[in-house]
């Protein structure tokens, strides 16, 4: 006679995902070999948190059983709309939070059936419109006098843009982190969460070394900074009409359309920012060493520009001017 197996209660979301991070030493990954990449370790750990805050937004708590397609498209929006993740980054969330979900599902975990219909999305490559603050602009923003709720975001955003990391790795910042340069500037020693990768950017900006060193700001999440970034370029008169992506809500897909600059600007476009502004002023090689890119193609994507590209273009307008026309 078959046994059926009965299905387990329904765990919280918020500590299945812990506990999945807690036992990631011991998974075995795809290619058979075991524990999870540190990367992907933090990855999940990110997603723990902005479910966490998810939660606390909705004033709701959340078990498997009831990740239904409301929610999720709840937590879809609230990834894109109220924290203005990229949105490549939200359907990475996404589809950790599939994959959580129908671990729970082997597991005999009471599960909701919608889970298997979870999707990533992204942007294509060749769709991405890339924006970012020059140093003009970052001028204005230094200049720029704002209300006490909104300092501490201020001086995250000037940090973030003269160190141009990550935002998982510019918020986690610790003074400890910070030495003194030989030649009166300063050092900053970074782990990237990312890649694991340790980088050490060198800082000369008289402003930015001010906050590193003696007005070192207070810890935020990057859900609250995004919407604060918005706010000081606003006040800032970061307001050149540009086209741009967003998540319309309403329709529930990607828009194109033309917005203010201050309203489309987001955490990721201040290491992107920094990269784009030195690049052609410092070599490439030094450059992406304060980034953390391994390969120049990368970082030429990052930066929207084809070396290649060009180089055939300067090629060609070489030997044309070389003709008898």
């Amino acid at each position: 006679m078959q046994t059926v197996s009965v299905p387990l209660q329904s765990p919280a979301i918020q500590t299945y995902i812990q506990e999945f991070i807690d036992t990631a030493p011991f998974r075995t990954r795809n290619n058979g070999m075991l524990g999870l990449r540190p990367n992907s370790i933090k990855n999940y750990t990110s997603l723990y948190k902005a479910w966490l805050r998810f939660e606390q937004h909705r004033q709701e708590h959340y078990s498997f059983d009831e990740l239904d397609k409301q929610t999720v498209t709840a937590f879809k929006l609230w990834l894109l709309n109220d924290c203005g993740y990229a949105i490549n980054h939200a359907g990475r969330m996404l589809s950790m939070l599939k994959t959580i979900g129908l671990d729970a599902q082997k597991n005999n975990h009471s599960t909701h059936p919608y889970i298997a219909f979870i999707h990533r999305f992204s942007l294509p490559a060749h769709d991405k419109i890339i924006h970012t603050l020059s140093f003009s602009e970052m001028k204005k923003v230094e200049e720029t006098i704002v209300p006490l709720p909104l300092e501490n975001a201020k001086k995250w955003l000037i940090i973030g843009f003269w160190i141009g990391q990550r935002v998982s790795d510019l918020l986690t910042l610790q003074p400890d982190q910070i030495r003194p340069a030989k030649n009166g500037g300063l050092y900053v020693d970074v782990l990237q969460q990312k890649t694991a990768k340790k980088v050490t950017v060198g800082v000369l900006h008289p402003l930015a070394m001010e906050l590193l060193t003696t007005q070192f700001p207070k810890k935020m999440y990057p859900c609250a900074f995004n919407k604060k970034i918005k706010a000081i370029l606003k006040l800032a008169g970061i307001n050149e009409m540009v086209k741009a992506h967003r998540y319309n809500g309403k329709i529930k897909r990607k828009e194109t359309g033309i917005y203010p600059k201050y309203a489309v600007i987001a955490s990721h476009d201040l290491r992107r920012s920094f990269a784009t502004n030195f690049y052609g002023k410092i070599p490439t090689p030094i450059l992406m060493n304060m980034t953390g890119h391994s390969q120049e193609k990368t970082f030429m994507q990052y930066i929207g520009m084809d070396k290649k590209r060009d180089s055939f273009a300067d090629d060609f307008m070489h030997r044309m001017s070389q003709l008898s026309l």
